[in-house]
């Protein structure tokens, strides 16, 4: 009997002993599971993310410094970096050194996702735009050095999250210093009050083109520019000094995003009151008055007693016109159908609006071809020409009148009518009612 309950009594600490491994490994199990269910960024909750950012061998950071001709970047701890999952997160990351390679920390909310999960890093702000720009490294470096890199998350410790590894920011734009002489004037040093540069694909925000114009707060003949997009393109500068205007052209120029550039630019003067038979590529852009003359602002224009109506588009010899074509300012009052279109953009305009040897008309494809690869679009002309850039035209026509809008614009060919959206045209779009739809009428002036 005694061994009997000796050995009842072994049975219940043996039972007992099973029933606290198997405690001790549900609650293992359930730690593990804590660990497992941290693999999803919770909607609405705030975290905070670590990321050791370093600069690459580019200009990658956005406080810049000018030393002789070496642009160094470096971190600044006032410095904001913004995150985007598939939207921004509320919040930034500032760096924690004034240094080359920094601690980026930072708390955010608005980030979800399961993991591993890559977050977009970008500095200085979010909103995207080369415009504005007033010609020193402090304001490029303030608001236009754009640099963006990836975090990849793979773990999550409560509320902190932790890039895998650290990061290389790389920069979207390259960072010229121009420096403005007069050609014909013993190369003296040009003090402009502005500078519009001009090239086929010249970002002037991450998904938009068209000509930058940088304003100094004061004349100078030295203008740092933050530049995008510029790739084996012609380049048109354009200074204005006083009374004066300048230009310069250069084809075949690239500008490498990350890199810096110092650039001598040797202008010359254009002569206002040009013309229009005498005009060259160097005006275009520029406006049309009726004494048939062109000028390189509207108010140049009426300083010469006459009014601007176009503006200079395309120079060079093709058919159907004889030196050029440029395109009204504005659109006509009121959309129409294409006969009535044609009316209005040639009899109506060459009645009122008429320009000393010049002849109004409504744009051919042809001529819509021409005026948009004069103003840069970077395309060639095409016998059956389909969807090309609008934004180099655009900005054009915005700095001395009214750009084109979206929707449909009459040509002169039967039921042809361009498509124009905020960055393209639809030179191939066609009018299913025969050419009764209303639809919008630009005129372009043959000289």
């Amino acid at each position: 009997m005694g061994i009997r309950r000796t050995s009842n009594h072994m049975i219940k600490n043996k039972y007992l002993s099973i029933l606290l491994i198997i405690g001790l490994a549900l609650t293992a199990c359930s730690s593990d599971d804590a660990v497992v269910e941290q693999k999803t960024l919770e909607p609405g909750k705030t975290y905070y993310l670590t990321v050791d950012a370093t600069k690459g061998s580019d200009a990658t950071t956005r406080a810049l410094t000018l030393s002789g001709s070496t642009l160094t970047p470096t971190w600044a701890t006032t410095e904001h970096v913004y995150v985007k999952g598939s939207t921004w997160a509320t919040g930034s990351l500032s760096p924690d050194a004034n240094a080359a390679t920094a601690r980026l920390n930072g708390a955010i909310t608005g980030i979800t996702g399961d993991l591993p999960h890559d977050l977009t890093l970008q500095f200085p702000q979010q909103t995207w735009s080369y415009t504005g720009q007033v010609g020193t490294i402090a304001d490029i470096a303030a608001k236009y050095d754009y640099a963006t890199a990836t975090a990849h998350i793979t773990a999550i410790d409560g509320s902190n999250i932790t890039a895998s590894s650290s990061v290389t920011f790389t920069n979207q734009q390259a960072i010229v210093k121009f420096t403005l002489q007069d050609k014909n004037n013993g190369n003296a040093a040009i003090n402009a009050t502005s500078l519009r540069i001009s090239a086929n694909g010249l970002k002037t925000t991450d998904t938009e083109t068209g000509d930058i114009t940088i304003t100094p707060a004061s004349p100078t003949s030295e203008i740092f520019a933050a530049l995008s997009g510029i790739s084996s393109t012609n380049v048109t500068l354009t200074a204005v000094a006083g009374n004066k205007t300048y230009v310069y052209n250069k084809s075949g120029a690239s500008f490498e995003d990350g890199k810096y550039y110092e650039i001598t630019v040797k202008m010359l003067e254009a002569t206002e009151g040009t013309y229009l038979a005498n005009v060259t590529t160097d005006h275009i852009g520029w406006v049309v008055g009726q004494d048939g003359k062109v000028y390189s602002t509207v108010s140049k224009a009426t300083d010469a007693s006459t009014t601007a109506v176009a503006m200079v588009a395309y120079v060079g010899t093709a058919s159907n016109f004889t030196h050029g074509l440029a395109i009204a300012l504005a659109d006509e009052s009121t959309d129409m159908n294409q006969s009535s279109a044609i009316t209005a953009a040639s009899t109506t305009k060459n009645t009122n609006t008429a320009v000393t040897n010049g002849t109004w008309r409504l744009p051919t494809i042809q001529d819509w071809q021409y005026i948009l690869i004069g103003c840069g679009n970077g395309a060639t002309y095409s016998s059956t020409p389909g969807t090309v850039g609008i934004g180099s035209l655009n900005a054009k026509l915005a700095s001395v009148g009214t750009a084109l809008t979206s929707g449909c614009y009459w040509s002169s060919i039967k039921y042809y009518c361009p498509y124009v959206s905020s960055t393209e045209v639809d030179l191939s779009r066609t009018d299913n009612l025969d050419g009764v739809s209303p639809y919008h009428v630009r005129a372009c002036l043959a000289f």
